[in-house]
């Protein structure tokens, strides 16, 4: 025995699960002094709580009831879910969904396409850098990057995908006072401290409060899509087990 409240008791085969598997002995016993310490205080203000509240306990035990009828369905939704849901989501499903509600879909970011490299000094052909940050030719950035990966600080190079502006802006010393004035104003700049050389080309940006392109939105439609599926998913389960149940005789009401 582990430690002794009142009338409850604690025991180790009680917590030998919750210890983490492949935690050494002195990690186990931590871990086990903590929750010894944890639990003796719990059943302490637990038993005050008995003695002298009045508690109506037919009510927590039907919340009590509820609760565990609530993760017990949740953990089956789930398992229903993984096991037999669809989760492939097309392109075609992604556009559709998008042009139906584009209009929910606004920017809380300004956000930019954008070739950025971030070079250190000490790295020769800067030249070489200066002579394609500014292409959107796909041999060119392909060049370009082969380049990056090897001596780039840090790069995205190529403007095939949005990026938040912001982002940007902290990793280059740029001098701006209102990033949509800046955007509007400006498509690349080069750059100089101590021990960079920064390069960066805007092929395109968007502004905090217009609507949010598609390819930015992707993933989070994908979520949104399958979201929604599996919700109907889980509405078709429910009526098909119920549907099921009623069939067999197994439902009957008496009101």
């Amino acid at each position: 025995m582990l430690a002794r409240v009142h009338g409850s008791r604690l025991y180790l085969d009680d917590i030998s699960p919750l210890i983490p598997k492949g935690a050494s002995s002195q990690d186990s016993a931590a871990f086990v002094h903590r929750y010894v310490d944890r639990w003796v205080q719990q059943q302490v203000f637990l038993y005050q709580a008995q003695q002298n509240m009045s508690v109506n306990r037919a009510e927590i035990d039907q919340r009590v009831s509820e609760y565990r009828n609530t993760l017990i369905m949740h953990a089956y939704e789930s398992e229903l879910a993984i096991g037999e849901m669809d989760t492939v989501v097309t392109d075609s499903e992604i556009v559709s969904y998008y042009e139906e509600n584009e209009q929910h879909f606004i920017l809380k970011d300004n956000i930019v396409r954008v070739n950025y490299i971030k070079l250190p000094l000490n790295v020769a052909d800067h030249s070489f850098v200066r002579g394609l940050y500014r292409s959107e030719n796909e041999d060119d950035l392909t060049r370009l990057e082969n380049y990056c990966l090897e001596n780039a600080a840090t790069y995205y190079v190529g403007v095939d995908r949005w990026l938040i502006f912001g982002d940007i802006a902290m990793d280059m010393p740029l001098e701006i006072e209102a990033e949509p004035a800046y955007l509007r104003n400006n498509r690349y700049a080069e750059i100089t401290d101590e021990y960079y050389r920064y390069f960066l080309y805007i092929g395109e940006y968007r502004l905090k409060g217009d609507i949010s392109p598609l390819d930015f939105e992707r993933e989070n439609l994908r979520m949104l899509i399958l979201n929604r599926r599996k919700r109907q998913f889980l509405e078709n389960k429910r009526r098909e087990f119920f549907n099921q149940a009623v069939e067999a005789n197994n439902v009957e009401t008496y009101y």
